[in-house]
Parts: structure tokens; C-alpha cells; sequence
């Protein structure tokens, strides 16, 4: 898929980088200190489903999702998981995962003042 002068500018805009997580997926992506621990961030379906793509403008609504399951440290993931509770983060099921829907252009610094947070944990963990 190829990356739009809008889209590139986006990411630089939002100090964000794209990535391919395979199978087609593009995401905008912005990384925590943790090894292999990152945000994926992808505009909203009509139907409300992420799409498999990057965001076209900072107004469209997006999800932004961060995977715990390649933790392999359980009580930095459940200290995660409180971290996103804490900022109204949606948990589907317990997973271990966390995740909110926004605008790009207000959602980055609520998923900045989250990573904030996960860094910091880093270093007490």
C-alpha cells in the first residue's frame, strides 16, 4: 500500500512511523521502552471494525491498540492494564491488550501520556 505526501506528513506531524504487521495490515505506529512492546493505530470501518490501513486525515476517529501478549513479565502486564484503566482505556474480556478510539490529532496525546506512564513503570518493574 503506498503511503500519501498527507499521510507521510501525518507521521511526521505526530512524531509516528508506519508499519507493516503482515498480511496486507499498515498501521501507524509509535513505540514504548519495553521491547516489542508498541502502539498500532488504524482508521475506524464504516461498521466500526479498524481498518487494515493507515489513517487519511487527523479528524477521522482511529483506534489505537497496544498488545500485551508479548510480555512475558505478568506483573509489568497487569501493571499495564491497570495504566489503561486508569486513563479509560477499553479492555475487551480481560485480553491482554488495551485500546481507545479518537481522533488522530486528539488521540496521540492521550496514547503519548500513556506511554509516559508504561516507561516510567519500566523503570520500577
Amino acid at each position: 500500500m503506498a503511503i500519501t505526501k498527507k499521510q507521510e506528513s501525518m507521521l511526521d506531524d505526530y512524531n509516528l512511523y508506519g508499519f507493516h504487521s503482515g498480511g496486507g495490515c499498515m498501521h501507524f505506529a509509535y513505540d514504548t521502552n519495553i521491547d516489542e512492546l508498541q502502539w498500532l493505530i488504524n482508521d475506524i470501518e464504516e461498521n466500526g471494525d479498524p481498518s487494515l490501513r493507515y489513517p487519511k486525515n487527523e479528524n477521522q476517529v482511529c483506534v489505537f491498540g497496544l498488545d500485551l501478549n508479548y510480555l512475558d513479565n505478568q506483573d509489568l502486564t497487569d501493571s499495564i492494564l491497570k495504566i489503561g484503566k486508569n486513563n479509560k482505556t477499553e479492555n475487551d474480556n480481560d485480553a491482554d491488550w488495551i485500546h481507545f478510539q479518537d481522533t488522530l490529532k486528539n488521540g496521540v496525546a492521550k496514547m503519548k501520556a500513556i506511554t509516559d506512564e508504561i516507561n516510567n513503570l519500566k523503570e520500577k518493574v
